[in-house]
């Protein structure tokens, strides 16, 4: 293929088979990459320990894209999003655009006005409490927490039990996400410098933490656009990705191949 591979990241709790449609509904145009980050799946990258933030899955990232040897188009959903922006901060020059849905990357709402420190702490509380679950030996709970949030109460309950397991042998995974990206220190302003053609989209039906970051980080970067979905949450890439798959194939390609000369019709009296 002619154009440039799109390496796709996964949000926590998930893998890399979660871009598996989109690997399909892209076939013959894009090649995915989509990769086990660290913590997920049968053979996970591992993490760079030498690192802080979110760098430290970054960094294993950036090796994979350097291995196929050009530039990509770098997708990335939740915990994957906020690496996404890590790695194209690190190495812009290994990002030919940058699509993301609700990236998370909460830290520097800490700094910002009453409303985004209120959601910061909110965010803070969840991770304590699956924190708490996991340290009195009850993941599930911790688990339930983290699921219920991200989706809606009762999604948990809603699991069949081999679900609830498989997510609960996850929760080691989900704490360090949580540290990672609190321990994450890059600003808005450093956006600026990220020119690469950027989408940021989020679902209005999403958490409110998870639709102001998205706006703050899309209004921070400087060639960007933002998609605000109607009907759609946070978890829309795994269970709607018609919706979702189609505006990253519209970004991605016009990225790949911007129109340059557009001409249109004159209009004529009636």
């Amino acid at each position: 293929m002619t154009n440039a591979p799109i390496v796709a990241l996964h949000s926590s709790a998930s893998n890399g088979a979660q871009w598996s449609q989109l690997a399909t509904d892209l076939e013959d145009r894009f090649e995915v990459h989509a990769f086990d980050l660290p913590g997920y799946g049968k053979a996970p990258l591992v993490g760079d320990s030498s690192q802080k933030g979110a760098a430290v899955s970054a960094v294993p990232v950036i090796g994979e894209i350097e291995a196929l040897g050009r530039a990509v188009h770098l997708v990335g959903h939740s915990n994957g999003g906020g690496i996404a922006i890590k790695v194209a901060l690190m190495r812009p020059d290994l990002v030919k655009s940058l699509t993301v849905y609700e990236p998370a990357a909460f830290h520097f709402l800490k700094h910002g006005d009453e409303v985004s420190q209120q959601l910061f702490a909110q965010i803070q509380m969840l991770s304590g409490m699956v924190t708490a679950a996991a340290a009195d030996g009850d993941a599930a709970a911790g688990m339930r927490h983290f699921l219920d949030f991200w989706n809606e109460e009762g999604f948990w309950d809603a699991l069949p039990v081999a679900a609830q397991s498989r997510f609960a042998q996850q929760i080691t995974s989900i704490m360090t996400d949580f540290a990672n990206g609190f321990a994450e220190t890059w600003d808005l302003a450093e956006l600026s410098r990220l020119v690469v053609p950027a989408l940021v989209m989020t679902g209005l039906e999403s958490p409110e933490i998870a639709q102001r970051a998205s706006v703050a980080i899309a209004k921070a970067l400087p060639n960007s656009r933002i998609a605000l979905l109607p009907e759609l949450g946070h978890m829309a890439p795994v269970f709607q990705p018609e919706w979702i798959n189609s505006r990253i194939l519209e970004h991605v390609a016009s990225a790949e191949r911007p129109v340059v000369n557009i001409s249109w019709p004159k209009r004529q009296a009636a």
